[in-house]
Order: C-alpha cells, then sequence, then structure tokens
C-alpha cells in the first residue's frame, strides 16, 4: 500500500466558497475554487482517442500519446528533482519564477556537465526512470489535505504542465479510498468531495488517469459488506471521471497473486467499469508482467472484453517471494531487495515480448519507480524513505538491474537497459 508524494508548492489559488450540491449519490460538498489554468481544448469526446492525439489511428489509446514527463522545475518529478540535487540545480524544485524547464533540456543540460565517474553513475541511472512518464499521485496524504486541497494541488501539476510542455497529456494516479486495518466497509467522508475536486480540476485536460491504487487488491474478501463497499466507491469515482471530455481511464485491478479473477471481475462489474477503457494491474506489486498478463485476460474475458495495462516500474527481475506464503504472502512487498525496471512504458499488445494478448494497452509506472513502502522495512542497517517518499538508493537499485523482459530467461529473453 502507499501513500502520496511529498509536499507541492501552491500557487496563489483562493478558494472562494464551498456548496452543498445533490446528486444521485447523496449531498456533498464541491469546493468552488479560482482555476489557475485550462485547457483550450474544446473539442468533443472521441472514445476511441480519448486523449486527443494528434494523428491518431488505430484502436490503442496509449499508442502515440504524448504523456507529461516532469522536470525538476517547480518541484516537479521525483527522479528529476533527485538528479537536480545531485548536479548541484536543486534550486530549480523551489522555484517560483523564471523560465520553465521541460525535461529534455534539463537532461541536455545536466548530460553536458563534467561529473565524477561515480556521480555520472548516479546520474544516468536517475535518467531512466526521469526519460519515462510516472503518474502524480493525488491523495490526503499530498500536501496533507482533501476536498478543496486536492482542487489545488491538480491545478499546480496542471499549471506545471502547462508551463513546461503544453502540449502534453497529464499521468494521475487517485489514493483517495481510505484503507484500515479492519474488515469492513469503512467510513470515507471525503471520498466524494476528493472525487468531485480532482474532476473539476482536470477539466478540458488531456488526462490518463490511474483510478485509485490499491483499490481492489486490499478488499477484505470475507465479508461481503466490505466487498460492496468498496464497489460502491470505486463506481462513484468512475461514473464522475468517465465523465471527463478528454481522459483515458483504467482503475485498479489487482494483482495475480493477492486476488482472484473472479473476485477482481465481481467488483469491476458491479462498479461501472464498462464506462472506462479498463483496469491496471500490478501496482504494489513486483510481480512478472507475463503472469499479469494472463491474469488480465482471465479478468477482461470476465468483463466483456475489458482493456488492461501492467505496471512494470520494478518487475524486471520479478517478485521475491516469501518463505512462508500462506502466512506471509506470496511475495515480499516491502522495499525488497535486488528487484530492477521492467519493461519500458508505453503502448504494447506483448507480441514483441513473447506474449501477444488483444486485450493489452501496454506497460505503465502507476507511482514513480523507487517510491519506499515503510521506513522500517527488513534489509537495510539504515532506515529507507516514509511510506510513498521517492528513495534515491531504491530508485538506483531497480534503475541498475532494468531489465526490458516480462519474465525469466531463458524462456523471455533477457534485455538489461
Amino acid at each position: 500500500m502507499r501513500s502520496g508524494k511529498g509536499m507541492l508548492l501552491a500557487f496563489a489559488i483562493v478558494v472562494l466558497a464551498f456548496a452543498a450540491l445533490s446528486s444521485a449519490s447523496g449531498a456533498r460538498h464541491v469546493a468552488h475554487v479560482a482555476t489557475q489554468c485550462s485547457s483550450s481544448d474544446t473539442a468533443p469526446r472521441n472514445p476511441n482517442n480519448p486523449l486527443d492525439t494528434p494523428g491518431f489511428t488505430g484502436t490503442n489509446p496509449l499508442a502515440g500519446a504524448h504523456l507529461f514527463v516532469e522536470s525538476p522545475w517547480l518541484y516537479g518529478g521525483d527522479a528529476a528533482d533527485a538528479i537536480a540535487k545531485e548536479v548541484g540545480l536543486g534550486g530549480l524544485s523551489n522555484a517560483t519564477s523564471g523560465t520553465p524547464i521541460p525535461w529534455a533540456r534539463f537532461e541536455e543540460r545536466v548530460n553536458r556537465m563534467h561529473l565524477s565517474r561515480a556521480k555520472s553513475f548516479v546520474v544516468h541511472e536517475l535518467e531512466k526512470i526521469g526519460d519515462f512518464p510516472q503518474a502524480h499521485q493525488f491523495s490526503l496524504y499530498t500536501a496533507g489535505g482533501s476536498g478543496a486541497q486536492i482542487f489545488i494541488q491538480v491545478q499546480n501539476y496542471l499549471c506545471r504542465m502547462q508551463q513546461t510542455d503544453p502540449s502534453a497529456a497529464a499521468v494521475i494516479t487517485t489514493y483517495f479510498v481510505k484503507h484500515g486495518s479492519g474488515c469492513d466497509g469503512g467510513d470515507q467522508p471525503n471520498f466524494q468531495a476528493d472525487v468531485d475536486n480532482l474532476k473539476a480540476a482536470v477539466g478540458n485536460f488531456p488526462a490518463l488517469i490511474f483510478v485509485e491504487e490499491d483499490g481492489i487488491d486490499t478488499i477484505c474478501w470475507r465479508n461481503p459488506a466490505a466487498v460492496s463497499g468498496r464497489a460502491a466507491l470505486l463506481k462513484y469515482e468512475i461514473d464522475q471521471l468517465s465523465q471527463l471530455p478528454h481522459a483515458l481511464v483504467y482503475v485498479e485491478g489487482g494483482s495475480t497473486d493477492a486476488n482472484s479473477p473472479d473476485e477482481v471481475a465481481q467488483v469491476l462489474n458491479a462498479s461501472d467499469a464498462n464506462k472506462i477503457r479498463g483496469f491496471f494491474l500490478g501496482d504494489t506489486h513486483f510481480n512478472w508482467a507475463y503472469k499479469e498478463i494472463k491474469f488480465g485476460n482471465k479478468v477482461s474475458r470476465l468483463t466483456h472484453g475489458l482493456h488492461f495495462v501492467v505496471d512494470t516500474r520494478a518487475d524486471g527481475n520479478g517478485p521475491l517471494l516469501n518463505p512462508h506464503p500462506v502466512t506471509q504472502g506470496v511475495e515480499q512487498l516491502c522495499n525488497p531487495p535486488g528487484r530492477g525496471l521492467g519493461p519500458k512504458p508505453g503502448a504494447s499488445d506483448g507480441m514483441s515480448y513473447g506474449m501477444y494478448s488483444p486485450h493489452l494497452d501496454g506497460f505503465v509506472w502507476v507511482t514513480s519507480p523507487g517510491e519506499s513502502a515503510a521506513p522500517t522495512c527488513p534489509g537495510r542497517s539504515t532506515r529507507y524513505a516514509a511510506s510513498g517518499i521517492f528513495d534515491e538508493g531504491i530508485a538506483i537499485g531497480y534503475a541498475s538491474r532494468a531489465n526490458d523482459r516480462i519474465g525469466p530467461s531463458p524462456r523471455f529473453k533477457s534485455r538489461p537497459w
């Protein structure tokens, strides 16, 4: 389970008022906030090309998509921030003025520097992560807020994107469900307001949205009320975000070593997942992508052909299996050592990796590779970063062991990158 990213710098956005609105789901509070930036894309929604990608052809909406790759400017991407600090450009992260610096220009500047061999190694490994889009997570943990704070946080991110790469599509992960230790439906007093404010902040911007990291993976399956309660929350979020004109949406669909296809399909069908593109797999696990693809094919058949994507941020070496899977879980999830980046993010039907699937849209990073699971995970003499916070040591380890394969060799050819 992951919490949010670190605190963002808030622009001067003024909360004007709160108004109670009602809907079929009941009364909820929606913050009316001054919009800092907005998209000029007023084209009608194209279900075949929800991101409104110029020159799009084919049937896979990820194909050719220009997704936002964050630079370190104004509290930007995790890997980019880490590189900036390593080379003495950390001031870019908290700069409140000046010319925005896109990732490509920042990387070019860094690569012209005369760095020591050790520093060059660190930068090179972090660039393997920085070169690809990572989803920006929004939750009550991000900057410590919910409701109107979610609107502000999302607008800050979109404004930064608009200033640094105006033709890009945002990449967003939500984590609004409050995960407790009990086995009940749980009290979710801020959930609808969080969803509503994210929806209002995104507006017409093109956005790839991953709905609820751990949303299905953590369901307490032995309690029917917990299952139906979680499905109801996901249904609300899906119903709302499916109305965004230029959003490509996938909802969390569990992991092959934590759920059964029947369980996942039950919740997806109950939560109106047919209104969006499909689901994503393996978001907080490290299992081989080929197993997730097989799992996704089974879920797809049970959900009338939903498409799916697989998170490959750290599955290039597969999972670290626990010695007692019944009591410990199949794989070690607490910052397991020896993991590596897996298949590179992008559109794929799996054919070039040796496993074609008509339902697979591609590989993604739902969170930044290198985010810590907890500060007290075993296996290191010093503490890891807090849950959900980027840990440079973990990230460099992932990158140094990067392997663009979906399963173990020799069945799947080893392709270090």
